[in-house]
């Protein structure tokens, strides 16, 4: 087992930050572990722990883009939500397996934006899911008061990166 160094770098002293994911073409990958929490008694991924992973991979996405969602929020009083997901499951991901998360843009409106996003071990797409994000301004109790707002250009931009309109799934029908 190899010790510890004395200090361990910080994010409060600006040492280092998380990290996460890397380009491939206009897609953004997102490696990952599976770990125990994110399993069934059967070692198993949960299947709704998909959700999950893919939420974590479309928030690298934004970050590496240079896109920071509090930003949006204060500045804009605009926030991302789930309008609509679908998901096929293809193969099941199990305790310590070695996953990447890869994502695409396959479609940007005004006020919306469709992603979709494969879970791959190695060489193997286990899961494939269609998301589609809302850009909402507003609040209130529950909800109610919140209502379309457009993609501010700045992260319109940085979305297009990542789009790819040729990319096609089994999911939701595309």
């Amino acid at each position: 087992m190899t010790a510890l160094p004395e200090t361990l770098p910080s994010i409060e002293t600006g040492q280092s930050s998380p990290s996460g994911g890397y380009i491939a073409g206009a897609e953004f990958r997102l490696p990952m572990r599976v770990y125990y929490e994110d399993t069934d008694a059967g070692g198993i991924v949960y299947h709704a722990n998909y959700l999950k992973f893919a939420e974590r991979a479309r928030t690298e996405m934004l970050r590496i883009a240079g896109v920071n969602q509090t930003d949006i929020r204060n500045d804009y009083d605009l926030v991302f939500a789930v309008r609509s997901c679908a998901i096929e499951y293809l193969r099941p991901a199990t305790l310590d397996d070695s996953l990447e998360v890869r994502s695409r843009v396959v479609r940007m409106g005004g006020a919306s934006v469709e992603i979709l996003q494969d879970v791959w071990r190695d060489d193997l797409c286990l899961a494939k899911l269609k998301i589609r994000i809302a850009c909402l301004r507003g609040e209130g109790p529950g909800g109610e008061g919140m209502r379309p707002g457009r993609i501010p250009e700045p992260v319109q931009v940085a979305l297009k990166r990542f789009e790819s309109g040729n990319m096609t799934t089994s999911v939701g029908g595309s």
